[in-house]
């Protein structure tokens, strides 16, 4: 029953809220910055944009949530000229990192973004993640004999605030978990992934430590982004990024990520390349296995190319 390691996906909480701001701050900016004198015609006051994008696989803070496998994103950012703004996106996830779910995974923010873009900027929004249908079991505790204490059934949904703060090409950016968990991080799928190595005859020292203090949730757990957009001429940029995880009860879910890639816009479209990955406290809990018993690091530092096309 705790084969495909749901915990593993727990960790990933979306960079799509993260970039809610920087995704649309060129056309906030644009807006403002482009009211008509008297006589001119007037300039709409808002802006809708919309990308899709394929790519190689789909990490969240370094962590595949496609199972190491090609992914898919549609967005939509919406934004007025007093910088309120609007982000949805339905991405693609593994049936194998989110048990029971219907593949998709919808993020909806709203927020706010001001300042200067050319130097000193900053922003707030409120943001939730779906998955719709994704659902795992497991058990709260054992005895000693192994027997079930009991069984909780945990969703993935989370809540997130963010605040934002950047100046020139670098951005910082702060959330916090709202929700009662954290995709999903609670005792029952934390512990749950000690679970293998034990029954496989290794120390069941580490598994009887977790579940022995208590049922415990990761509301309150942090998360702290460092992004850099470098450009190199008007249709190729650098792009940087290192980011900070602290799961709130269980600290050996504590990943630090990183990303570090260029983008290059062509014939209408963007394409990417970039290398990516996490560093864990505790690395086995980033392993999922599937119903063929085909086990992969959720965590490992790979090669993704992409293609978008924005509307």
């Amino acid at each position: 029953m705790f084969r495909s390691r749901p915990m593993a996906s727990a960790t990933r909480t979306t960079l799509a809220i993260g970039a809610l701001c920087a995704s649309m701050s060129g056309a906030a900016f644009a807006q403002r910055a482009s009211a008509p004198a008297a006589d001119e015609p007037e300039i709409q006051s808002y802006a809708i944009d919309t990308e899709v994008k394929l790519s190689s696989d789909r990490k969240t803070r370094g962590v595949s949530d496609t199972f190491n496998r090609p992914g898919a994103e549609l967005t939509v950012d919406a934004v007025h000229e007093s910088g309120l703004l609007a982000h949805f996106q339905l991405a693609s996830v593994s049936k194998v990192t989110f048990p029971n779910s219907n593949r998709l995974n919808p993020t909806l923010a709203l927020g706010w973004r001001g300042g200067n873009p050319e130097g000193l900027h900053y922003g707030a929004a409120v943001a939730r993640e779906w998955f719709p249908r994704a659902r795992v079991e497991a058990p709260t505790g054992f005895d000693e004999q192994m027997n079930p204490l009991g069984m909780a059934t945990t969703n993935f949904n989370t809540s997130y605030l963010l605040g934002e703060l950047g100046y020139g090409i670098f951005t910082a950016r702060y959330l916090y978990v709202a929700s009662k968990d954290f995709r999903g991080l609670n005792t029952s799928t934390v512990c749950a992934g000690y679970l293998p190595a034990m029954m496989a005859g290794g120390d069941p020292g580490a598994a009887m430590n977790c579940y022995g203090a208590g049922f415990k949730h990761s509301r309150g757990t942090q998360l702290l982004d460092f992004d850099v957009a470098y450009p190199l001429n008007g249709t190729t940029k650098l792009i940087g990024h290192l980011g900070w995880q602290f799961v709130r009860n269980f600290s050996a879910m504590n990943t630090v990520d990183y990303r570090l890639g260029i983008e290059h816009t062509r014939w209408g479209f963007v394409f990417g390349a970039e290398i990516a990955g996490a560093k864990a406290r505790e690395r086995e809990l980033f392993v999922a296995t599937d119903g063929n018993g085909v086990s992969r690091r959720l965590d490992r530092t790979a090669v993704i190319l992409s293609v978008a096309k924005r509307f």
